[in-house]
């Protein structure tokens, strides 16, 4: 679906070439560089080639693939109406049109292809496959021309870094460490465009290096450098390097003084890797360590409850099970947490690790996701959460941003496989229920019930909670700048 991007744009004028660049520029502004020999002069029949001259016009063929159609139109500007007798174009405003591609072209789930409910993948924004409404792009060459990069700017990269169970089908723009192929359908400049990533994560992974794996997913570092997108290394990884000197050849079509110009920066825009500016990272109910644990086990062992500490490298040892609330006390008395790691541990600590590996970070949102009859678990964790900080740098770090986590409620179903491989009944038991903050929020309706459903038993009850984590200047930084 998402290689129609690749063969249906186009624009009406050199004067409206603006308007990509504006697109082009909404995130960044650094240009790059690429090396794209074409020649689209070659029209004759391979018949009429000697063995190399064949080679060559299939080596520029190839290349030219690798372009944006738009390129390519934006040698015969006559090609393109500019749609004067449209609302769209004649009335309203560049800028408002962008709102409108950019909420046309939002993933959307296909609710007419729902996941079955007792799927560990299907969750409220997980009921069924993402689709995106790319046909929007095939209506004519204007809207191509504005919109054709707005599938990747508004939709994030989804990673997943964990269990294979837990990896929802068929959804574009997503891949894992151990199946990359769903990204690699994407063609340089499309990858290049995606600025946000949308992580998630087991607890053991993420104390295992999940936080630096994933920026080599989404080449983080390449991005940051603002070199231009090559594609995928062997390994998987993304793949970016410094500018090469970029070809303006536009085939027999003699360009108008400055077009070569213009084409050149429209090209290097277009390949330089947009830096990344948001993640989400997420843990769902079977991530955490002692998801197993029934909620009154928690409750009486520290080593039995959700907990989640960034400033340590591991938390699932019983020594270190208590990190997370020690780090709480620390900091609400103005201290970091001082764990006596040593030098290797302390390379460990994800939350140490975005200043290298996600420096362009202006957000970070933090999903978490439990049973309702661990909610209590669930609160501790969210109000030590609220004193975390993630250095970044230049003096900046990340910290919340002081709203109060938002919270949903949700239905699922009676009874899940690993229920039974692990012998889990009491998430089916409701002699657990208890009364909880969640009890206030009504339960979200994130699919449509179907009829088998009515027939289940009482649904399992999950609750999702969220925090937002923004930019700012460390307090350090600023007592330093003050002085």
């Amino acid at each position: 679906m998402l290689d129609i991007i690749s063969f249906s744009m186009g624009i009406r004028t050199w004067a409206v070439t603006s308007k990509v660049l504006r697109r082009l520029s909404r995130d960044q502004t650094t240009p790059k560089d690429l090396d794209r020999k074409q020649d689209h002069s070659i029209t004759a029949s391979t018949s009429d080639f000697s063995a190399r001259a064949r080679i060559a016009a299939a080596t520029a063929r190839r290349k030219t693939e690798k372009l944006p159609l738009a390129v390519q139109i934006l040698d015969d500007p006559s090609s393109v109406n500019q749609q004067l007798e449209c609302p769209l174009f004649a009335k309203l405003p560049a800028e408002l049109r962008e709102l409108v591609w950019d909420y046309a072209l939002t993933g959307y789930e296909d609710v007419d292809a729902l996941y079955p409910l007792d799927k560990p993948y299907a969750r409220p924004g997980q009921a069924a496959p993402l689709r995106f409404a790319v046909n929007l792009l095939l209506t004519c060459r204007a809207v191509y021309l504005e919109a054709f990069l707005v599938p990747f700017q508004v939709n994030p990269m989804v990673v997943f870094d964990g269990h294979p169970d837990v990896v929802p089908p068929d959804n574009p723009l997503q891949c894992t460490p151990s199946n990359l192929r769903l990204c690699r359908k994407l063609r340089p400049w499309q990858f290049a465009n995606i600025s946000s990533v949308d992580m998630s994560v087991q607890q053991f992974m993420l104390e295992g290096g999940s936080v630096e794996r994933v920026s080599r997913l989404s080449g983080n570092k390449g991005r940051h450098e603002g070199h231009e997108a090559r594609g995928f290394t062997l390994a998987g990884y993304a793949s970016f390097g410094p500018a090469k000197e970029t070809s303006t050849l536009s085939g027999d079509m003699p360009l108008r003084p400055g077009a070569a110009e213009t084409r050149a920066a429209i090209i290097r825009s277009i390949f330089m890797g947009k830096k990344i500016t948001h993640l989400t990272l997420r843990m769902s109910r079977t991530d955490w360590w002692a998801w197993t644990s029934c909620p009154q086990a928690g409750a009486d062992d520290p080593h039995e409850a959700l907990r989640l500490e960034p400033m340590i490298n591991v938390t699932d040892r019983r020594e270190t099970s208590g990190a997370m609330l020690e780090g709480y006390e620390a900091r609400k008395d103005g201290r970091q947490p001082d764990f006596n790691l040593d030098e290797f541990e302390k390379q460990g600590r994800w939350g140490m690790q975005f200043a290298e590996y996600w420096p362009d970070l202006q957000t970070l949102e933090l999903v978490l996701e439990t049973y309702v009859m661990k909610e209590k678990q669930l609160d501790s964790v969210v109000e030590c959460a609220k004193l975390w900080t993630f250095p970044l740098q230049e003096g900046r770090q990340l910290e919340w941003n002081g709203e109060e986590e938002s919270s949903v409620r949700w239905h699922g179903a009676s009874e899940y496989s690993y229920d039974t491989e692990l012998g889990m009944s009491w998430p089916s038991d409701q002699s657990h229920a208890h009364r909880s903050r969640s009890e206030d929020t009504s339960v979200a309706q994130w699919r449509p019930i179907t009829d088998d459903e009515t027939e289940m038993g009482p649904a399992q009850e999950f609750v999702m909670k969220s925090l937002i984590f923004t930019r700012r200047r460390s307090v350090d930084a600023t007592a330093s700048f003050d002085g």
